[in-house]
């Protein structure tokens, strides 16, 4: 099983600012801290890949997690994490961002019987490699 990040935004003017390294990296962190458990491989295989799509809206003050849609003819199941956006603000607090979305993700993980404790465990160690880099920011 692989883990994979993507970006889809749905409202104009309303995304952040994260590169496709930024999208590509992360799925290789989570992927290296995610194992299925046995009730994932009951129901889907090893061979279903988890991707979370992160997303934002104006109008949420709290994430959103949309999914599980699965796909069985691809393998995939998929999740939209859905970050409050705060339209019109001068600066966005990368580290609060990324915190938020690795929590969303930690909670679709649990929905689907993964253990997120690895994800939970390593999230300041993530969010600061991530949020320090610049190549982790559209340039």
């Amino acid at each position: 099983m692989k883990v994979f990040v993507g970006q889809i935004y749905i409202q104009p003017g309303i995304n952040f600012p994260f590169s496709h390294e930024f999208q590509m990296r992360m799925g290789e962190e989570l992927t290296k801290l995610v194992k299925p458990s046995n009730s994932f491989l009951k129901s889907y295989s090893d061979d279903f890949d988890v991707i979370f799509r992160l997303s934002a809206k104006a109008e949420i003050t709290e994430t959103e997690i949309k999914g599980p849609t699965v796909f069985k003819k691809d393998n995939d199941i998929e999740f939209t994490i859905f970050l409050p956006y705060e339209a019109g603000r001068i600066k966005v607090d990368f580290k609060q961002t990324i915190r938020k979305f690795l929590n969303g993700v930690a909670v679709a993980l649990k929905s689907l019987a993964i253990d997120e404790t690895k994800v939970m465990g390593n999230s300041l160690e993530l969010v600061e490699k991530f949020a320090s880099n610049k190549l982790m920011f559209k340039q």
